[in-house]
């Protein structure tokens, strides 16, 4: 019995894949890093993450970040929580 091989992306999340491009070009092209102000946003933070119950297609739920802020935040995650770059779904 021949096999197809598995998706690497199943075709629910392509299609939300697709939906988070077109949000992410709305939400950060053209912006200013909400963090420094001082450079182009290239990334869009999702301030509470998929894993945590967030969604990746809700523009409230994205920030503007530049590379390095993102990296920042990303790498403290106790400092981005207290300054409000982040929550968890127990703190609303």
């Amino acid at each position: 019995m021949k096999r197809s091989p598995l998706r690497r992306v199943s075709k629910k999340r392509a299609a939300e894949n697709v939906v988070r491009r077109r949000i992410l070009a709305e939400v950060v092209h053209g912006k200013l890093c909400a963090r420094c102000k001082s450079k182009w946003a290239t990334d869009g933070h999702e301030r509470l993450s998929r894993a945590r119950g967030g969604s990746i297609t809700d523009p409230a739920n994205i920030i503007p970040l530049c590379r390095e802020c993102h990296d920042y935040v990303t790498t403290h995650p106790k400092w981005a929580e207290e300054n409000g770059w982040s929550e968890s779904r127990w703190s609303k």
